[in-house]
C-alpha cells in the first residue's frame, strides 16, 4: 500500500512574503499577501521568475499537511492536486482565481525542496476541472470521475489523506463526500489553519462513512443477505468499534450458517464473544439454544422460517422448494416414527419401502390400491410399487392412522394438503423455466401466502407436538445487529 495525499488547491495555497517586487497587477489583496492565482501562477512558473522567487514562496497548507504525514516527503508518497482551469469565456473576475498554475507551481516547489529525499515529479499528479468550482453538483461529478481511477490502483492506496483546507467549500465538501465513498476506512481527512502550525485529522469522514455503513447494513439485513453483510462488515471494520465488529461478525456468521442449515457452525459462532454481550446476553443464549438440536426435525422446523424469508424477499422458486422439502421430510419422519413405524429399504435415502415391511402390510396396502393382494411374480413391478413418493406416503400414513389416538396425525395431513396445493408449480420452474409469482402461487393454493405459512406451522405442531412461533428468528437476529450498531451491547 502507498500513502496518498489528495489536496484541493486554493487561491491561498501559495503565498509570497514580501511581495513588493512583484508586479502589482498580480496581487489580489496586499494586506493578506494574496495573489491572483492564474496570472501570478503563470508569471512565477517562468524559469527566471521561479529561480528569483522560489525561496520566498510559502506553501502554508500543503507543507503543514506533509509534516503531519511524513517528516520528509520521499519516494513512497503520492500527491494528487485538484485545481480549476475554467474556459476563456468565463469572466476574468472568476477566471483569475483558477488554480491550475498554482498546482504546477506547487509541484515545482515540492520537487525542488524534496528531490534530495527521493521525491520525483511524476509522484505529484494534477487533475483539473473546467467547471465552476462553486457548483456542488458539478464538483460531485468531477470527483466521481477522478477518484475511481485512484482508488483502483495497484497497490491499493492507503492511507489516503484528504487535505480539505484549500479550494472552494464546494470542492472540499465533495472531495470529502466522494472520498468516503471510494476510499472507505483508508481515508483520513486533514485540516490546517493559520492558528496551528500542524495539521490535524477530522472525525467527520468516519461519521459519514459509519452512517453509510449502518444504512447499507440495514438494507442488506432487510434482504436477509447475511453473507453480503459479512463482506460489507469486513470492508468497513476500520470505522467501527472493535467490540462491535466482533459481535456483529459472530451474529452474521451465526445467521448465515443457520440459514444454510449448518447448525454446528451456528452453535459455535458466539462462543468467543459471550463475555462482550452484556445487555444482549439473554438473546444470544436463546439463539444458541435454538441450534443445539441438530436433528432432522429441527431442520424441518427451520424450513418454515426459511419459507417465510423466501416469501418476504419474493424468492418464489425457493419458497416452493421449501414447501416441497417440508412436505416430503415431515411425511417421512411421521411415517417411520411410532406409532406408524414404516420401514425403508435404505433408512438414509428413503427411496423405497422395505420388502418385509411391505409384505407384512400387504393386505392394508392392497386395500389402498398400492399393492397386489398376493405377491406378484413380476419382481420388477413389485419393486416399482415399493418406490416411495409423497403421494403413496400420504396414502400409507392415512391408512395407518385411523385409530382415535391418531387424531393429531390426521390433522397433520389436513394441514399438509393445504401446503401441497401449489407444490406442482415447482415442476414448471424446474423443467420448463416457467415464470412464477406470488399471485400464481396463491391462485394454485386457493389461499394467501400468509395462510400457507400458517398451515406449515400447524402441520408441524400436529406432527411433532412442537409449537412454531410466528416470528422468525431471523428478525430477532436483525434486531440484534441493529442494537449492536447502536452500541447497545
Amino acid at each position: 500500500m502507498t500513502t496518498y495525499l489528495l489536496a484541493n488547491v486554493g487561491t491561498r495555497d501559495i503565498q509570497l512574503d514580501p511581495f513588493d517586487d512583484l508586479p502589482p497587477e498580480l496581487v489580489a489583496n496586499p494586506k493578506l499577501g494574496q495573489l491572483k492565482a492564474r496570472p501570478a501562477g503563470e508569471y512565477l512558473l517562468q524559469k527566471a521568475q521561479f529561480a528569483r522567487f522560489q525561496d520566498r514562496l510559502r506553501l502554508p497548507m500543503i507543507e503543514k499537511a506533509l509534516r503531519f504525514i511524513t517528516p520528509k516527503p520521499d519516494g513512497e508518497l503520492r500527491i494528487v492536486l485538484f485545481a480549476t482551469d475554467q474556459d476563456a469565456s468565463v469572466s476574468p473576475f472568476y477566471r483569475d482565481n483558477d488554480t491550475v498554475h498554482f498546482a504546477h507551481l506547487i509541484r515545482e516547489l515540492l520537487f525542488a525542496r524534496y528531490q534530495k529525499n527521493g521525491l520525483v515529479k511524476k509522484q505529484i499528479e494534477i487533475r483539473t476541472t473546467s467547471q465552476s468550482p462553486a457548483d456542488y453538483d458539478l464538483m460531485l461529478d468531477f470527483y466521481r470521475s477522478k477518484l475511481p481511477e485512484l482508488a483502483g490502483r495497484t497497490p491499493a492506496p492507503g492511507p489516503v489523506y484528504l487535505l480539505i483546507a484549500g479550494g472552494t467549500p464546494q470542492m472540499n465538501t465533495m472531495l470529502l463526500f466522494v472520498g468516503s465513498e471510494f476510499f472507505g476506512p483508508a481515508m483520513q481527512p486533514l485540516y490546517v489553519s493559520q492558528e496551528n502550525d500542524r495539521a490535524f485529522t477530522l472525525d467527520v469522514a468516519r461519521q459519514l462513512y459509519l452512517q453509510a455503513v449502518r444504512r447499507n447494513l440495514s438494507i442488506v439485513l432487510g434482504a436477509y443477505a447475511y453473507s453480503s453483510a459479512l463482506e460489507l462488515l469486513d470492508q468497513s471494520a476500520g470505522y467501527l468499534d472493535q467490540d462491535e465488529v466482533r459481535l456483529l461478525r459472530a451474529t452474521l456468521t451465526y445467521a448465515s450458517a443457520r440459514r444454510n442449515l449448518d447448525f454446528e457452525t451456528a452453535a459455535r459462532a458466539f462462543d468467543a464473544t459471550v463475555a462482550s454481550t452484556r445487555a444482549l446476553r439473554g438473546m444470544v443464549q436463546s439463539l444458541q439454544r435454538e441450534v443445539e438440536d441438530q436433528s432432522e426435525q429441527a431442520k424441518l422446523r427451520e424450513t418454515i422460517f426459511l419459507a417465510q424469508l423466501a416469501a418476504r424477499t419474493g424468492a418464489w422458486a425457493d419458497f416452493l422448494n421449501r414447501l416441497y422439502r417440508f412436505s416430503e421430510g415431515c411425511m417421512q419422519l411421521v411415517a417411520e416414527r411410532p406409532p406408524l413405524g414404516v420401514v425403508w429399504s435404505d433408512a438414509r435415502r428413503r427411496v423405497s419401502y422395505d420388502a418385509r415391511w411391505w409384505e407384512a402390510h400387504r393386505a392394508l396396502l392392497a386395500a389402498q390400491g398400492l399393492a397386489a393382494a398376493e405377491a406378484p411374480a413380476d419382481l420388477e413391478a413389485e419393486e416399482q410399487a415399493r418406490e416411495a413418493d409423497r403421494t403413496n406416503m400420504r396414502t400409507i400414513i392415512a391408512a395407518l392412522s385411523t385409530a382415535a389416538e391418531h387424531e393429531a396425525i390426521r390433522q397433520f395431513l389436513v394441514e399438509l394438503a393445504v401446503v401441497e396445493r401449489p407444490v406442482p408449480l415447482r415442476n414448471d420452474i424446474v423443467h420448463r423455466f416457467t415464470p412464477i409469482s406470488r399471485d400464481e402461487i396463491e391462485r394454485k393454493a386457493g389461499v394467501s401466502v400468509e395462510a400457507l405459512l400458517a398451515a406449515l406451522r400447524r402441520a408441524f405442531q400436529h406432527a411433532f407436538g412442537v409449537v412454531v412461533p410466528e416470528e422468525s428468528p431471523y428478525d430477532m437476529l436483525n434486531r440484534l445487529c441493529a442494537d449492536i450498531l447502536k452500541g447497545e451491547k
